[in-house]
């Protein structure tokens, strides 16, 4: 771990006013060492009300354990839960998990200048299943948790939905006025998801919470009934966390519920590229993944850890630096952690970078981090 010395000073971090301006939801944005407990708020409260609803819980697994073949990394908690979806023996009243996630929608254009991300690439995430003749209670399960857990007014509320998907439809019109239904705002593709089980489909209405500033509506959880061409399976519920603390406390960006400290004075061309390189790579690391090796999950964690040094070089971002704010991501995300991680990871930074000096058949990528560190 970092010594006192060492560590970023929460103490020296100033709010400033622009920052400290409350939501609609009278909040303000937190510092970045309080990012932990409002996540944990989110989660212990997802588990609290399915709990208290007799849902069994179920244990999360590493982003990296292949338990689901269809994808290289868990990249949605629906992963971790299939083999009830495959049985169809979901017990009654159903199955909740919290399960952390990496989605490398990010990672080709990571080193694109222009590319400015939306999301992360790793993200915390809530779901819940319960068997198809609970769809209407299932439902209203997930606005009480929105509504009774976590204080949001229905004014606040916006329910995006398709006309064809007339189940989901007469539920919510039951719950909500006609102000809080979007219907057929989108393209149908937009209500339909994909499970990576063969014959499975999913239809979904999304539910969205007005913006931090009061303009407009952002999605950040779906319920989604799955079935196949004999017969319903589930209803899922999945719940994204970092996107509903972005709204309620007014965040620049969801990934500012897994902050890296350290990083806010780079330039913000590159800020967030950079936190997700730092995030993802740290995250896999912990798993005892390493950017080496043939399989798939191997080259991926590779392409996130060379891209920090194309970071580090266009924020002037020296070693030593770059070590400390690895340590403080790990110490504040991983409490009790001790600095092996830290240091394995920036071991292969620096190594790769000497290896380019010398290094002649270089990907394009790679001749593009290689000029901005030795310009």
């Amino acid at each position: 771990m970092l010594n006192k010395n060492e560590r970023f000073p929460h103490q020296q971090i100033n709010l400033n006013d622009k920052e400290k301006a409350l939501s609609v939801y009278g909040k303000e944005k937190f510092a970045p060492w309080e990012a932990k407990q409002h996540v944990e708020w989110i989660i212990n409260n997802f588990k609290n009300h399915f709990s208290s609803l007799n849902y069994k819980e179920e244990p999360s697994v590493l982003i990296s354990s292949g338990v689901d073949q269809s994808v290289r990394f868990i990249g949605s908690p629906i992963s971790v839960l299939k083999p009830y979806l495959i049985k169809r023996e979901i017990p009654v009243p159903g199955v909740f998990i919290h399960q952390d996630c990496i989605r490398t929608r990010n990672l080709d254009k990571l080193l694109d200048d222009d590319f400015e991300p939306m999301w992360g690439s790793y993200f915390p995430d809530l779901e819940a299943i319960t068997p198809p003749e609970r769809i209407d209670a299932g439902c209203n399960e997930a606005f009480d948790f929105f509504e009774k857990k976590l204080g949001i007014t229905r004014d606040n509320i916006l329910i995006r939905i398709n006309s064809a998907d007339k189940e989901l439809l007469e539920i919510c019109q039951k719950r909500f006025s006609k102000n809080n239904l979007e219907v057929d705002g989108r393209k149908t593709e937009y209500y339909r998801h994909k499970l990576g089980i063969k014959g499975y489909i999913g239809k979904n209405c999304n539910i969205a919470l007005r913006n931090s500033d009061g303009n407009g509506f952002s999605d950040v959880a779906n319920l989604i009934i799955i079935e196949n061409s004999d017969s319903k399976i589930c209803l899922e519920i999945s719940i994204g966390t970092t996107t509903i603390l972005k709204e309620l406390y007014g965040l620049d960006h969801v990934q500012d519920g897994t902050p890296v400290e350290g990083l806010k004075s780079v330039d913000k061309k590159f800020r967030r590229k950079f936190e997700d390189a730092i995030i993802t790579s740290a995250v896999l690391f912990r798993e005892g993944l390493r950017p080496f090796g043939q399989h798939n999950r191997n080259r991926i964690l590779k392409k996130y850890v060379q891209a920090i040094s194309y970071f580090r070089a266009k924020c002037k971002v020296e070693i030593d630096d770059l070590k400390k704010i690895i340590a403080q991501f790990e110490e504040r995300e991983f409490s009790g952690s001790d600095d092996e991680v830290t240091m394995l990871l920036v071991d292969f930074i620096t190594a790769f970078e000497k290896e380019l000096k010398f290094k002649k058949n270089l990907s394009q990528n790679q001749q593009k981090i290689k000029q901005a560190l030795f310009l």
